[in-house]
């Protein structure tokens, strides 16, 4: 059970107030019972699990942990899902902040292996699907800087191609049907005018056991 509402806004200012303090606790133990207050405080009607995980993310990069928000905890927590609510409750309701904490732990080092697992099938993808464009009979320079640009950019439109690329709509189009006809993009409408074009095998490795996180 959430606080009331008249008390949500004195709780969240003492739990920002602790966020910036000078406390002594390892960092990732602290973004672990951040996490718990703030699941615990509920501020909203809907999306606090995501915001809560968001904020470890954050806090891990806050605090110089990672140089980007890339710790992914939501697959962990999925996996887990019964032992999650089961820890956050025990911390809540009978102090077993050492329980939570090592099971917090136990999920960041899962999201740790399972985030160098995917940058090694990316990797990987990136180079098998480099050679079918290099290989390919029409490719050109354009095709080439275009592929390059995909693990940044993995749906793209014609007009946001050209922008990227700077070139003109008839070169854009005829490197973007290169990477089409090496299987490497796709085109997601159906459409003959405002196409989307995506890199499909690259987010489906992205998006992997990613769906029914809890809330």
């Amino acid at each position: 059970m959430p606080p009331p509402h008249t008390e949500v806004g004195e709780a969240l200012a003492a739990l920002e107030k602790w966020i910036h303090s000078d406390d002594p606790l390892p960092p990732l133990v602290r973004a672990g019972l951040a996490h718990v207050q703030f699941e615990t405080i509920h501020p909203f009607l809907d999306g606090n699990g995501r915001i809560g995980r968001l904020l470890v993310s954050l806090l891990v990069e806050h605090w110089n942990l990672l140089p980007s928000p890339l710790l992914y905890l939501s697959l962990g927590f999925k996996r887990h899902r019964q032992e999650y609510y089961r820890r956050l409750d025990a911390a809540r309701s009978a102090g077993d902040w050492e329980g939570w904490t090592a099971f917090f732990l136990d999920c960041v080092r899962e999201a740790a292996d399972d985030g160098v697992t995917t940058a090694r099938r990316l990797f990987a993808l990136v180079g098998t699907d480099r050679r079918k464009v290099f290989d390919h009979k029409t490719a050109t320079v354009t095709s080439a800087r275009l592929f390059e640009l995909l693990p940044e950019h993995p749906i793209l439109t014609l007009a946001k191609t050209r922008e990227l690329l700077g070139a003109t709509k008839p070169t854009v189009g005829k490197a973007m049907e290169t990477l089409r006809n090496a299987g490497v993009l796709e085109e997601i409408t159906g459409k003959k005018r405002d196409c989307i074009y995506t890199y499909r095998a690259y987010l489906d490795v992205l998006a992997e056991d990613t769906e029914t996180v809890p809330g």
